[in-house]
C-alpha cells in the first residue's frame, strides 16, 4: 500500500495528539539514565520532539516501504503485523519502544536482516523507520529523519508521554508490605520504563533512592528469593506492568527485581 494512503489517518490522529508533559524530573531522569539516553520530555520541556511532530517525509517513507517489502516483511509481516518476528505496529510498536528515543529503533534496526546485520546501510534504516512510523499513523512532515535526529524523537501513543503500555518492563519506587502470603508495593510512584530488569546501581541508583513516593499500589508477583528482610523498607521493584481492567483492581509487577532503597519507607 503506498504510504500516501496513510496520510488521512495521520492527520486526524496527530490532530488529537499534543498532550503535556507531567512526569516528574526526578523520575524522568532516572528513566534517561536507565536506558541510556537522554531524560524523556517531560524533563526538558515542551519542545523536545516526538513521534507526533512531523519528524519524516512521505518521500522518506515511500522509500521504507520499498525496503522493507525487500527485505522485513518475510519476518515481520506485509502489514507489520508480525509473522515469524515481533510485529511493528500498533499496540505492539507502542508496548515495545513507548516512552524511548528512536535511536533505540534504530539500533535494533540495524541488527537486521537475520545473518546480515548492517546491510541495507545507514540511510536505508532510517528509511525503514519512517515507513514504519507512517504505517503506525504517525504524521509526516517536510524534513527527513535521519540518524542524528532519531536520538532526539521520543515515541509514545495516543494516550500520551506519560502512559506506559501494558506489559511493558518498568521500575516503581514504594513501600514493601505483605497481605497473608502476597507482596505489595504502596505509595508506589507512577512506573517508568526501562530497559534494565536488575536492580539499580552506582549513579543510577543514587538518582532512584531520591524519587518520591506516589499514590499507587501494586501487587507483586512471582516474587523470588523472598523479599522478607525488606519487609517495611523503602523499595526499588522492577518488572513487567500488568494493568488489571476490572474496577478497583490492582495492579501488578511480574517481578524481576526487588531491592531495599531504605530501612523506613519514608524519609
Amino acid at each position: 500500500m503506498p504510504v500516501s494512503a496513510f496520510g488521512s489517518r495521520e492527520a486526524e490522529r496527530g490532530a488529537r495528539r499534543r498532550v503535556g508533559r507531567r512526569a516528574t524530573l526526578a523520575a524522568a531522569t532516572v528513566f534517561g539514565l536507565a536506558v541510556g539516553g537522554a531524560a524523556p520530555a517531560g524533563a526538558q520541556g515542551a519542545d523536545e520532539p516526538s513521534v507526533w511532530d512531523g519528524v519524516y517525509s512521505e518521500a522518506q517513507a515511500e522509500r521504507g516501504r520499498q525496503l522493507y517489502e525487500a527485505s522485513c516483511a518475510r519476518c515481520h509481516g506485509d502489514d507489520l503485523s508480525g509473522a515469524n518476528a515481533r510485529p511493528l505496529a500498533g499496540e505492539s510498536f507502542i508496548r515495545d519502544w513507548g516512552g524511548l528515543k528512536l535511536d533505540g529503533v534504530l539500533t535494533r534496526a540495524r541488527t537486521m536482516p537475520p545473518g546480515a546485520a548492517g546491510s541495507l546501510g545507514e540511510a536505508g534504516y532510517v528509511d525503514i523507520i519512517a515507513y514504519v512510523l507512517a504505517v503506525n499513523a504517525f504524521p509526516h512532515g517536510e524534513a527527513e529523519l535521519t540518524a542524528s535526529r532519531a536520538g532526539e524523537v521520543l515515541v509514545y501513543g495516543e494516550d500520551g508521554p506519560d502512559a506506559v503500555p501494558n506489559f511493558a518492563m518498568v521500575q516503581v519506587v514504594g513501600c514493601l508490605s505483605r497481605e497473608e502470603t502476597t507482596w505489595f508495593v504502596t505509595d508506589g510512584s507512577e512506573p517508568i520504563r526501562t530497559r534494565d530488569p536488575d536492580a539499580s546501581a552506582g549513579d543510577i541508583l543514587e538518582l532512584t533512592r531520591a524519587m518520591p513516593l506516589g499514590g499507587n499500589t501494586f501487587e507483586l508477583m512471582y516474587v523470588f528469593p523472598s523479599p522478607d528482610p525488606y519487609a517495611g523498607h523503602r523499595v526499588e521493584a522492577k518488572g513487567f506492568l500488568i494493568r488489571r481492567a476490572e474496577a478497583g483492581a490492582t495492579d501488578a509487577i511480574n517481578v524481576t527485581a526487588v531491592a531495599s532503597l531504605s530501612p523506613a519507607c519514608t524519609p
